[in-house]
């Protein structure tokens, strides 16, 4: 496909709020030598648990060309264990075969088209090069950690749970792949398999290990608000210690986005495998792509983004000509941007990221874009079968939670070793369950006088007998503010870092439960001004018998070092037989959750769970109040009956029956929603009840609110927006709407009732407004918001022939974007895995534009006139998102599409974009054209981008991480790009050119 003339590329270059999309060839594979894994000793690590006994370590022990060592001897080797020498207690080589059963996890992560077969190629080729004697498990991550394949010897086995972890289609769902999992919990729970016999003692306590991750990765996922993958990974870590021996992960993943949150992720992965003796192998995927007779060709997984971050995007037949792609400074080295001038002149070999610091700090191997899978693969088992067991007594020290690197120096030269880089010094029996951001929490918690310089309140709702048992619900809040909030006016964010630990004792002061959730947290500096009634929420359930129990609960503002801690006492009573009713929680606000979360969660309401408010404070514009309980019915025929009563200073102001919800007539516990329209209700103290009735008995339940602030509004009821004269019912004085969302009653003059079938609802108009202003004033000046930096974008293109969605991968491309001074310019960097000096304009076949600024552009300018409608609130990753379709017509419309006959037309469009209600920012845009004239040679074109956080010079930046572009061309076939952005680095801003023939050393 030919390419537009130089007079069009110019007008598409200079179209500032246009969308461009472009066709183009390519290379083939190469060989790469093996990377270099980051040396252990500098690598910023984070916590493993401190021994009382020995420490040991693994060496893997090699000479400068890389064959491994085998006569190392105790006197060659001295070790530090934070800066102090200690003794050495045992050193012995380990050789050959492991024994038996030694354990190795693997894990998939989430992976685009093209990287599904890498990876299942990958994966088939390491069963292949391992030696007899390991036992596998594979798992993969998407929305949670997954089990596909319980451990085992069988290669026939494992081909096909690698086969299923590898497929294009995931199955979507709480069902989803469920078998593994359903039998693995039968497996715990009885001791037997699926055809009856008993498990042998070993694979069962491996067995409880893979569950006890599933259910730990869920946990720090919640805990620590992290992504999924390294929630998975961090698991495994801690639950593996668990499995004798030396452990094995070994993560086939697609590259990995940095922010500030997942540093810590990093570390705490660190320092619970070095605890567990687990390594960590990492096999990044994004440099991994066919399979030829020559064996598996390590090639570029993808990345290509337009003309500049602040046009919008495009789509045509050829790239646009005219703009900087880097041709310039080939040939140089930029100075303060080392990064950039390593990658440009040496390619992506040696490249380090988070997943190279990860294997390196854990001794194991990174094997990076570029490697040669079969020698990297060889490598890998070598590393297994062979190495040094060493062990050391620790320097005395406190078990203060700070982390003590380990040393290990040989006077022997030309020799590399490679070791755990340390461990946190947690006390004993602290081991797997605290994290390094407790240890400061829990000892304030073990002193006798609390601090109380932050406030904050915490409780225990009984919900009462639930599945589980006897179920609670702890929650602490803490107002934010209370909490020390920075503002970023590099990023027109505010952030806060709060670390909160509670845990239930009983009356003999053993901790029964423990719990603790490290939130960082990013909002919009604009939402500040009306943040005074938010607060920051742990909140967790637990079961227990009947008796007598303290909550205990700390919290640390890392911001300011002000800490907060209390002690409650509570008592839980026996279960009541028959009729029962919860305690009665005020709602503070409803959390949309995923499908798979966990379905003993008592506060969960449909598609929602209730978050209470301990405060009891409604301020006076409050829209509605609602209180959430739970009905335990009596299996018994009787009926059931319920009521809501609200009073004020003790006075009742109207009590109403609500209709029963069918499935509350049965055994099973039943939640309820009841939502009370406060218009009418003047400020002052109020308490609401409900009454539940059931042949003759009657229980009871209430909890008290205040409304403050305001003017008195007034009582008529039609304020509510109903017509109380056309429901009336004679008996009662109350009626039934059911017209209204859920299920309504009305008392006459003042109150209205409703118990909504789902606790997710619209937001206000004002709130829908606020969204949508934020989100175009950060799209709008989204280019400008940006530092300088770079990054490496990776496009992996795919074509379907027939049209039927089986893609077959065509190519990789790699380019290197520097952005300084909101100027941008690219170079090519491979083909394929070929370094390459081609310019970006030479390379054919489809390309796109505008991923950055563009698309954001093309639907926020104010001249698109897109009409925005509220569709949904949707979970994307582990955040809640508000979800808007728009459209935009042709005749306002800057998305252009360039076909093969050199014709530029600007189409309509029409998509989703997904807004963060608490910074405005967009984390993913949809775009699909309409109405293409039926000649033109694209007939079909569409778009998603998405975005996510990323660390660049110690902030966090909203960017594209990941893009997917695809048209529709001739009769039928389908043109695919799947684009990642990976690596963003800074790109220092005072910077000279120099010229060189070598590149020049890293500084």
């Amino acid at each position: 496909m030919s390419r537009p003339n130089e007079s069009l590329q110019r007008k598409l270059q200079g179209s500032a709020t246009a969308l461009f999309l472009t066709v183009t060839t390519l290379c083939s594979p190469c060989l790469y030598g093996q990377t270099q894994a980051p040396k252990a000793a500098s690598v910023p690590v984070a916590p493993a648990t401190a021994e009382a006994e020995d420490v040991s370590l693994d060496l893997l022990v090699h000479d400068k060309s890389g064959r491994p060592v085998l006569d190392l001897r105790p006197s060659d080797i001295s070790v530090t264990d934070d800066g102090a020498p200690v003794k050495m207690t045992g050193l012995r080589l380990v050789k050959g075969e492991p024994p038996n059963g030694r354990k190795v996890t693997i894990v998939f992560g989430s992976l685009d088209t093209a990287g599904h077969k890498n990876a299942r190629d990958v994966a088939t080729k390491l069963l292949g090069t391992m030696p007899n004697g390991f036992s596998y498990a594979v798992m993969n991550v998407g929305t949670r950690l997954r089990l596909l394949q319980t451990f085992t010897t069988d290669r026939a086995t494992l081909e096909t749970a690698i086969t299923m972890a590898t497929a294009e289609e995931r199955p979507a769902g709480p069902g989803a792949n469920a078998v593994p999992e359903k039998n693995l919990m039968s497996a715990v729970r009885t001791g037997a398999d699926p055809s009856g016999l008993a498990i042998p003692a070993a694979d069962l306590a491996s067995d409880k290990v893979l569950l006890t991750s599933l259910e730990e990765s869920q946990r720090i996922a919640q805990d620590q608000n992290s992504q999924a993958s390294m929630a998975g990974l961090l698991a495994l870590a801690r639950t593996e210690k668990d499995i004798p021996g030396r452990k094995v992960v070994i993560y086939l993943t697609q590259g990995f986005q940095m922010d500030t949150t997942a540093i810590d992720m990093v570390h705490n992965i660190i320092g619970a495998a070095n605890a567990s003796g687990v390594t960590i192998f990492t096999i990044d995927l994004s440099a991994l792509d066919q399979q030829t007779s020559n064996g598996l060709m390590a090639t570029m997984a993808m990345g290509a983004a337009g003309p500049g971050l602040g046009a919008a995007a495009a789509v045509s037949a050829a790239p646009p000509q005219g703009y900087n792609d880097g041709a310039g400074t080939s040939g140089m080295l930029v100075e303060g941007a080392d990064f950039a001038g390593r990658i440009e002149n040496s390619g992506l070999i040696g490249n380090g990221n988070a997943l190279a610091a990860l294997s390196g700090a854990t001794g194991g191997t990174y094997m990076s874009c570029g490697d040669n899978v079969k020698k990297s693969l060889r490598k890998l088992v070598d590393d297994l079968t062979t190495y040094y067991e060493a062990s050391f007594i620790p320097a005395a020290g406190d078990y203060d939670g700070h982390f003590r690197p380990v040393r290990v120096i040989s006077p022997r030269k030309n020799i590399v070793m490679r070791y755990r880089a340390g461990y946190f010094a947690l006390a004993p029996g602290a081991t797997g369950g605290v994290r390094p951001f407790e240890t400061p929490l829990l000892k304030i918690l073990a002193g006798a006088e609390l601090p109380t310089s932050l406030n904050f309140k915490a409780g225990v709702l009984r919900m009462g007998n639930l599945q589980e048992g006897n179920s609670n619900t702890l929650v602490v809040e803490a107002p934010l503010d209370n909490i020390d909030v920075r503002e970023d006016q590099n990023t027109k964010l505010y952030s806060l870092h709060v670390s909160i630990v509670a845990q239930i004792k009983n009356k003999a002061g053993a901790v029964i439960d423990h719990f603790a959730e490290d939130v960082p947290r990013h909002g919009a500096i604009e939402s500040l001004q009306g943040s005074h009634s938010e607060v920051i929420t742990l909140q967790r359930h637990f079961v227990v018998p009947p008796g007598e129990y303290v909550l205990e609960a700390a919290i640390l503002d890392h911001n300011s070092d002000k800490a907060g801690a209390q002690r409650i006492k509570f008592d839980v009573p026996e279960p009541v037989k028959g009729l029962a009713l919860s305690d009665v929680a005020l709602v503070r606000h409803t959390d949309m959750v995923r499908p798979d979360a966990d379905a003993t969660e008592p506060l969960k309401y449909g598609k929602a769970k209730v978050v209470p408010n301990l405060s009891g404070e409604v301020t006076r514009d409050s829209k509605d109040i609602s209180v959430f309980f739970i009905i335990h019915p009596d299996p018994g025929p009787a009926p059931i009956k319920l009521q809501m009563e609200v009073l004020k200073d003790g006075k009742s102001i109207g009590k109403m029956p609500l209709p029963v919800r069918s499935d509350a007539n049965t055994a099973a516990a039943v939640p309820y929603l009841g939502t009370i329209q406060a218009k009418s209700l003047s400020p002052g103290r109020y308490e609401v009840a409900a009454i539940l009735s059931q042949g003759d008995k009657t229980v009871q339940g209430s909890t008290y609110f205040t409304i403050v602030g305001g003017e008195v509004a007034s009582a008529d009821i039609s304020a509510s927006g109903v017509n109380p004269a056309a429901h009336k019912d004679s008996d009662s004085d109350m009626t039934s709407d059911t017209q209204l969302p859920g299920i309504v009653a009305r008392e006459a003059s003042h109150l209205v009732i409703t118990t909504p079938t789902e606790a997710v609802t619209a937001p206000k108009p004002e709130e829908i407004a606020a969204m949508l202003a934020g989100a175009r004033a950060r799209a709008l000046h989204y280019s400008d918001s940006l530092p300088n930096f770079s990054c490496v974008e990776v496009t992996s293109r795919s074509i379907d022939p027939a049209g039927k969605g089986a893609w077959k991968h065509k190519d990789s491309i790699a380019e290197l974007l520097k952005y300084r001074d909101h100027e941008e310019a690219r170079t090519m960097l491979e083909v394929d895995g070929h370094r390459t000096k081609t310019a970006p304009d030479g390379i054919k076949g489809m390309t796109s534009h505008g991923q950055f600024g563009g698309v954001l552009n093309a639907i926020f300018d104010p001249a698109a006139k897109a009409d925005f409608v509220w569709k949904e609130t949707d979970m994307l990753g582990s955040g809640q998102v508000q979800v808007f379709s728009y459209k935009v017509e042709q005749k306002n419309s800057n998305y252009g599409l360039v076909g093969d006959n050199l014709d530029q037309i600007n189409v309509a469009f029409h998509g989703l974009v997904y807004i963060d209600a608490g910074t405005f920012g967009v984390r993913r845009v949809t775009l699909e054209a309409d109405d293409i004239p039926r000649k033109f040679s694209i007939h079909a074109s569409s778009m998603a981008v998405d975005y996510n956080y990323v660390m660049i010079n110690n902030h966090d930046y909203l960017m594209p991480v990941h893009a997917a572009v695809s048209i529709r061309q001739g009769k039928h076939q389908g043109v695919l790009n799947e684009l990642e952005f990976r690596d963003y680095r800074r790109f220092g801003s005072r910077v000279r050119i120099l010229t060189f023939t070598q590149p020049p050393p890293t500084p």
